[in-house]
């Protein structure tokens, strides 16, 4: 249903995106306090973007198809199928968006399909986590270390808090709450890991 399917959509970006800008940034900058080789940074940085995305996108797939196989199961413990729903919803009086949200919290995981949503659960939280991860380190690519460091904690303050703008348009709650929880979250690893860098500093 495109309720669920948005939702889905919206969750996964979130999840994947988010954690992949937040782990590479605080790692980088953590290399970067270490040593100002931008080499080491753009090598760990690279190591924790395809290590990171590779177990979201398995944990993601793991964790739906644990959820589906449960709610699967509970309702056919209970026989209570998709002509019970179709039955009861045909009777409600329902329509539009109020007949798909009923519709969509009575099917929900009710028919076991098999490992296609799992799949491409973990799909895109992989694929999203690979572009979150990207954000914090793109300026390494192209700029001096200083000036890479000083702008890829700029573009990831700036892209968290439009996400948090999406989420709260989608959602809700304010945008600039929203905005500012994203930011939040993201300052705590840039903070944690510049702080380990530097206690941890070794010679480039």
């Amino acid at each position: 249903m495109v309720l669920q399917r948005n939702a889905a959509y919206l969750q996964d970006a979130i999840l994947g995106g988010q954690d992949g800008l937040v782990n590479v940034l605080g790692l980088s900058l953590g290399v970067f306090a270490s040593t100002t080789d931008p080499h080491l940074v753009i090598v760990s940085g690279l190591a924790a973007m395809f290590a990171e995305s590779i177990s979201m996108g398995a944990c993601a797939y793991t964790s739906a198809k644990a959820a589906m196989h449960y709610e699967v199961k509970n309702a056919r413990e209970a026989d209570f199928g998709r002509k019970e729903v179709d039955a009861m919803l045909a009777k409600s009086g329902l329509t539009g968006v109020r007949l798909e949200f009923a519709k969509r919290k009575l099917l929900a995981n009710i028919e076991d399909e098999g490992s296609a949503g799992p799949l491409k659960r973990g799909a895109r939280v992989w694929f999203s986590t690979m572009i979150g991860s990207a954000v914090p380190l793109a300026p390494y690519f192209l700029l001096p270390v200083m000036q890479a460091a000083a702008v890829s904690l700029a573009l990831s303050v700036l892209v968290l808090f439009a996400t948090g703008v999406v989420k709260a348009k989608f959602t809700l709650g304010s945008w600039k709450i929203a905005g500012l929880e994203m930011v939040g979250v993201g300052a705590l690893a840039a903070v944690a890991g510049f702080i380990i860098g530097s206690i941890l500093k070794v010679s480039a």
